[in-house]
């Protein structure tokens, strides 16, 4: 049966509805979604608005990278989609990022949905299967990283690709479901789900590899499977292909990143930050309290219970299961790969890896790796709602003489998660910081500003709302159990409710984690002095980056007791900040910086007025905000050393900026002595210069900001940043 209209319908517009606190603007995401993400969207949109294509952003981390920073989404198809939409509304705010953010959701569904259907699954259980996916807490965790979202949506599509590849008749379209996908997958902007996917493609590709596979899941009449070879080839050539396409910006990329901290310093402790551990993986099939937001794949009680009887069921008590049996080992393939890299200390493969992939010592948070499990879990999500409905209903392989076999193993999975629920609510004395850090303070703050009963159900999802709801499905199947039940008249009903008892628990905890109420930080803007601005339009960007440019820089001390290490351009009303991510940032400025700021951006207490003065100063953080110096030499001991220097020479030379775009810089120098230039930006290799119209070489004081030899007299001096100009003159060579 071919999808029906309707049904796609349901698949777009269900994450609207399932999360609607974030459509009619009661919530929006927090955490990382604003500072991260969005203002990015904004700078460019703002400029391309403008009819400038901005490559470099000067306005954060002493300057960086806009191009080739993977929280741009530079070079994915959709962003530029958003682009063209906003133009043509007028705007573009955080609300509708929020929009775009969520049609990522739209994109996995329909993925999922097809996904589902190849391996001949009803479309009517397919479609629920599917809605309850995208209802998880794995799936609308990443709202707040629009990007990592995106990345995912496209995970179905390409094993809907390769399940296609299977076929002799569909090389075309295979083709473009693994070349596209990938593609996406590639410039989506969150490099960790690429490497995630490709374990979960590798596996799914080699799974495939086994003919006995291919004929018991894929049931399609008159399909002739193709050999080997042509399935290789079917699923390598757009493989490759995309990768080929997507290249000079992955190279360009992984330059970047020599240069960048925290990703050119292989170490395994690095990697270990965010490990699982079995207790948190445990959590994510029975009590999300005891599991960790990062990578969490909780769908609701229910829908444990009857993966956990399905499974059980077709590996041990029932026969002629072929495929679902296979589909089974592939998910248990699936969770003890996985585990080996969510937890990484304990892992026996973890070390194996990380010494000979260097790629992968880079990485942290491995917890994340979870996201591979979701496009399995969905199918066997789906064989478990068919699986239940055969066993209520007596189809077989179920009969009436294995009915109360069958009943005491559902009683028995549902006793064990009790006791296992009840053992960590009352015995455990296992903590969990990162839920006690972020998810309990969101319940514990809906549960104090809201009315009592809708304080008190916020405040269940603590502990009992977990045991609560397995009771309420116990009742519900001890009813239907029950003779000449009029309730299961229809095969529709026994679903149907399933699907509302796992919609009903995940409700809550997917719209709150990581939410703050809508506009919750304009409140705090207004204490703090700051201008907010995300939705109001900027007529003038450009105007705006050269005001910029003339006043102070800050460093995060403006934030009050926030710490905010991301791209506060617009929080400071429209300043440059030399702050840097956590473990991202060209890594000698950021060291710089840490010689000379804490970690909140004030000066460290132990560094004299006077020399305090010249760290503001050279950082173009007091009155004279500047950014252009002359100096004898760029070699310098330190901060104190150059100033002096340019102090000492601020009577020799002349600077006058004439043009500045933030990716191009034009000054007019007159001096009368030898020297250097030095702009107070960060060098990256795409910058290129020019001296008196001929090219030259960008020098670095410090070894990270960009500095031009001059000779005395007028000299005109040009930066620019040409992010691909090596991959130009490579273009040209050959073509």
């Amino acid at each position: 049966m071919k999808l029906k209209p309707i049904s796609y319908f349901i698949l777009i517009l269900w994450p609207y509805f399932f999360l609607f606190p974030f459509v009619l603007k009661i919530l929006e995401p927090g955490n990382d979604f604003e500072l991260y993400y969005f203002v990015y969207k904004k700078y460019i949109f703002e400029f391309l608005k403008a009819g400038h294509i901005p490559f470099w952003s000067p306005v954060e981390m002493g300057g960086y990278s806009l191009v080739l920073n993977p929280l741009t989404q530079y070079f994915y198809p959709l962003a530029w989609l958003f682009y063209l939409i906003s133009f043509f509304i007028g705007e573009l705010t955080e609300y509708t990022f929020t929009i775009y953010t969520l049609s990522a959701l739209s994109i996995y569904n329909i993925g999922q949905y097809k996904l589902l259907r190849k391996f001949n699954i009803d479309y009517k259980i397919a479609l629920l299967a599917v809605l309850i996916t995208c209802e998880g807490l794995r799936l609308t965790e990443l709202i707040r990283f629009p990007n990592a979202l995106h990345a995912a949506a496209w995970f179905p599509w390409i094993l809907l690709g390769i399940t296609t590849a299977t076929t002799k008749a569909n090389f075309k379209k295979s083709f473009i479901l693994i070349f596209i996908p990938l593609i996406m997958l590639m410039t989506a902007g969150y490099p960790y789900f690429i490497f995630y996917g490709f374990i979960l493609f590798f596996i799914y590709f080699v799974f495939f590899l086994f003919e006995k596979n291919k004929k018991f899941l894929i049931f399609e009449e008159n399909i002739n499977f193709q050999s080997n070879v042509k399935y290789f080839l079917s699923c390598s050539f757009p493989a490759l292909l995309s990768m080929l396409v997507c290249s000079p910006w992955l190279i360009k990329i992984s330059e970047l990143m020599k240069y960048t901290r925290g990703r050119n310093n292989p170490d395994i402790t690095f990697s270990y930050i965010g490990s699982s551990n079995f207790i948190e993986q445990l959590g994510s099939w029975f009590y999300p309290p005891f599991s960790v937001a990062e990578g969490w794949y909780y769908f609701g009680i229910t829908i444990s219970v009857l993966v956990i009887f399905f499974i059980l069921t077709n590996l041990f008590f029932l026969k002629d299961q072929k495929k679902n049996k296979l589909l089974i080992f592939l998910f248990i393939i699936i969770i003890l790969i996985n585990y080996q890299f969510v937890n990484p200390k304990e892992s026996l493969i973890f070390e194996f890896f990380w010494n000979n992939i260097e790629i992968i010592q880079n990485f942290r948070f491995w917890e994340r790796t979870t996201i591979i499990l979701v496009p399995i879990y969905s199918i066997i999500i789906a064989l478990s709602l068919i699986n239940f409905n055969k066993y209520i209903y007596g189809h077989p392989p179920y009969s009436k003489n294995n009915r109360s076999k069958f009943n005491k193993i559902i009683y028995l999975i549902i006793f064990s998660i009790f006791i296992i629920q009840f053992y960590f609510i009352f015995y455990s004395d296992y903590k969990n910081i990162f839920w006690d850090s972020w998810q309990l303070k969101r319940i514990d703050f809906i549960e104090n500003i809201l009315p009592k009963p809708i304080g008190f159900f916020a405040g269940l999802y603590k502990n009992f709302i977990y045991p609560l709801t397995l009771l309420f499905f116990l009742i519900f199947y001890f009813f239907i159990r029950s003779k000449n039940n009029i309730f299961l008249r229809s095969e529709k009903t026994v679903l149907i409710t399933v699907f509302l008892f796992s919609s009903l628990e995940l409700f809550f905890l997917s719209n709150i984690q990581w939410a703050i109420p809508y506009g919750y930080y304009d409140q705090g803007y207004k204490k703090l002095n700051l201008s907010k601005n995300y939705n109001m339009h900027n007529k003038n960007p450009m105007e705006d980056l050269n005001n910029a440019f003339n006043k102070k820089s800050v460093s995060l001390e403006k934030s009050g007791s926030e710490i905010h290490q991301g791209n506060t351009y617009y929080r400071h009303n429209k300043s440059f900040n030399i702050n840097y991510i956590g473990n991202w940032g060209m890594k000698n400025h950021t060291l710089l910086f840490d010689k000379y700021f804490y970690e909140n951006g004030k000066i460290k207490f132990h560094i004299n007025p006077k020399n305090k003065k010249k760290v503001l100063h050279f950082f173009a953080m007091d009155e004279q905000a500047k950014r252009i110096f002359f100096t004898e030499s760029i070699k310098y001991k330190n901060i104190y050393e150059f100033v002096e220097n340019s102090m000492l020479n601020q009577n020799n030379v002349l600077i006058e900026r004439i043009y500045y775009n933030g990716d191009k810089i034009v000054l007019k120098v007159n001096s009368n002595k030898n020297g250097w230039i030095s702009f107070i930006d960060n060098w990256d290799p795409g910058w290129v210069a020019k001296l008196n119209n001929n090219i030259t070489k960008i020098d670095k004081v410090f070894d990270t900001y960009k500095s031009i030899k001059i000779e005395k007299g007028q000299s005109i001096i040009e930066m620019e940043y040409l992010p691909f100009s090596s991959t130009y003159k490579l273009f040209n060579i050959f073509f």
